[in-house]
């Protein structure tokens, strides 16, 4: 914005102390070690600064021309407790007081994000999105109401009038702030303002709304906002300052860190899914969403309709429980969403799969676990349609379970998911494809019990394959993938692939099977790459292959037999 620019905060012992020492009260634990609740908190804050800064401002001449304004966390009334408030202070064109701006910079003893008029704070908010966002929360503190009242007018009246034209940079905008903080949901230490999910997005929201260009925020993302905002602030007092990424090392001493990761991930899908399908509705039509064409057939009652993928008209959803399968299977071959109606529709009324699955369900999710990329945006819009624990009620348990091992940035769920995508451009090193992509998704099943997890997963792997109709033979090797998934890998490191015993161990465990070592050598590599960024190198390929490529010729007839 245009005006003097930020203005440096006062020395340390400037009055601001007593604001310091005013939020230290209210920090502090009360006899009886009994803390304010983080929305009591939060309140009690913004009460603080508000009567604190209107004070000093009034004091400083902010009154009649001037007015000191809220944006941000302060103007929405949500900070947290080591935020900084983010303040401007707009004038009419005759700066307040004897000492102008310094006058109340020094009065203030906090940084001025701005000086400017209501005309100059517009004309940037039309070049700069940050700051049109920003103005749309403006808050008065002290100094001139009016004044205040026609600044959030005009850039109110402003932004619906050209948030249409902005579309494209806003959404470019939020893609690239994903593509830099990731996910809130599913990721072991998420960004809680900047991620996929997060309070920046609850923002860009109420931004939306405003222009009308979405809905207002449906019941569970306003309950989500609730969950951020109280986790944001107990972060905030638990680390002794501002801080907006939640660490490993905090969950213990924020709560139950399943339970926390349980609802933080359940508010961060509910934000993150309906600030999709706002931007989504944000694009500009193109050729093959443009009114008018009919729905392109996939076949089996699905279609592609105003660019998602969707039911047909006359789709048999009450008699037809493989449909989900293919609705999904097609949404993640093309890279298409799922209609959210069609999700509805099936949650409503598709039938139970019933154990042994069909033919046609098993080869439907083998589609879908195979597409790679669009894998994991389809089964997350099943699990909030509540469809894909239908199909894999042993899904509950881990989807967000903390990981039991360092390095792992993702929560166990997601972790399956990422692990399967990774597989599926590994398949053409197998012989049993479908074998590859089913290890992958359920070899983490066992992950948060007492006992051993590749012992419980193996069992659970068995249960899952029996569901899904394998044969006896498959089942078995599904569930000794599972039970040896880290063999190759502490062979590799533990032992030396140039001793005899060493390979005769690998063999002994894998009871001479080459498609298991096939298997398992496939699926070391998915693993590590799905954990985390370097956890594959090339020392580690070259290690596990080394082992491999001893083990190899010993086993049954030295190579595998294509089905």
């Amino acid at each position: 914005m245009a005006g003097a620019g930020p203005v440096p905060p006062t020395p340390p012992d400037d009055p601001a102390t007593d604001l310091l020492r005013a939020r230290a009260a209210l920090l502090a634990p009360a006899p009886g070690g009994r803390r304010l609740a983080p929305a009591a908190l939060r309140a009690a804050l913004v009460d603080l600064h508000d009567l604190w800064l209107a004070t000093r401002a009034t004091a400083a001449g902010v009154e009649r021309g001037s007015a000191l304004v809220a944006i941000g966390s302060l103007g929405r009334r949500e900070l947290a407790p080591y935020s900084v408030p983010d303040l401007l202070l707009v004038h009419d064109g005759t700066l307040p007081g004897p000492h102008g701006i310094h006058g109340v910079a020094a009065a203030l003893g906090t940084p001025l994000r701005a000086v400017c008029t209501v005309g100059e704070a517009v004309e940037a908010s039309l070049v700069d999105l940050p700051t049109a966002l920003d103005l749309l929360d403006a808050r008065l503190v002290a100094g001139d109401a009016e004044l205040v009242d026609r600044l959030v007018g005009t850039a109110r009246r402003a932004w619906r009038a050209g948030a249409a034209t902005r579309a494209v940079d806003l959404v470019e905008a939020t893609h690239a702030r994903w593509r830099r903080a990731g996910d809130v949901a599913h990721r072991v230490e998420p960004d809680l303002v900047a991620g996929r999910g997060g309070l920046r997005d609850l923002t860009l929201l109420d931004a939306l709304a405003t222009a009308g260009a979405a809905d207002r925020v449906p019941p569970e993302v306003r309950a989500a906002r609730g969950v951020l905002l109280d986790l944001r602030t107990d972060l905030h007092r638990h680390a002794g300052r501002a801080r907006d990424v939640l660490r490993v090392e905090d969950l213990p001493d924020l709560a139950a860190p399943h339970d926390l990761l349980r609802a933080l991930g359940g508010a961060g899908r509910a934000v993150a899914a309906t600030t999709g399908s706002a931007l989504r509705a944000l694009r500009p039509p193109s050729r093959d969403t443009a009114p008018g064409p009919p729905p392109a057939d996939l076949g089996l009652g699905v279609v592609v309709h105003a660019g998602e993928v969707t039911l047909a008209r006359r789709a048999s959803v009450a008699r037809d429980p493989v449909l989900v399968l293919r609705l999904a299977a097609a949404a993640a071959r093309t890279g298409r969403p799922m209609a959210p109606s069609a999700l509805r529709r099936l949650a409503d009324a598709a039938p139970e799969l019933r154990a042994p699955w069909p033919d046609a369900a098993r080869t439907a999710l083998l589609a879908l676990l195979g597409a790679g990329d669009g894998l994991v945006e389809v089964v997350e819009a099943l699990d909030r349609a509540g469809l894909w624990g239908r199909l894999l009620p042993e899904w509950g348990a881990v989807r967000d379970l903390p990981p039991g091992r360092p390095r792992h940035v993702w929560t166990v769920g997601r972790h399956l998911l990422e692990v399967t995508r990774r597989a599926a451009a590994l398949a053409d090193r197998v012989a049993r494809p479908d074998l590859l992509l089913l290890t992958a998704l359920v070899h983490g099943l066992g992950q948060g019990r007492d006992e051993d997890p590749a012992v419980v997963g193996a069992t659970l792997a068995g249960q899952v394959g029996r569901r899904l109709g394998l044969a006896a033979d498959d089942v078995g090797v599904l569930t000794a993938a599972v039970r040896h998934q880290d063999l190759l890998l502490r062979t590799a490191h533990r032992g030396d692939p140039e001793e005899p015993g060493t390979v005769r161990r690998v063999l002994a465990a894998l009871d001479g099977d080459p498609l298991l070592l096939e298997l398992l050598h496939a699926l070391a590599e998915a693993e590590a790459r799905g954990t985390g960024p370097g956890v594959w190198t090339p020392w580690r390929a070259r290690l596990l292959g080394d082992l491999v490529a001893r083990c190899r010729p010993a086993v049954r007839g030295g190579a595998v037999t294509r089905r």
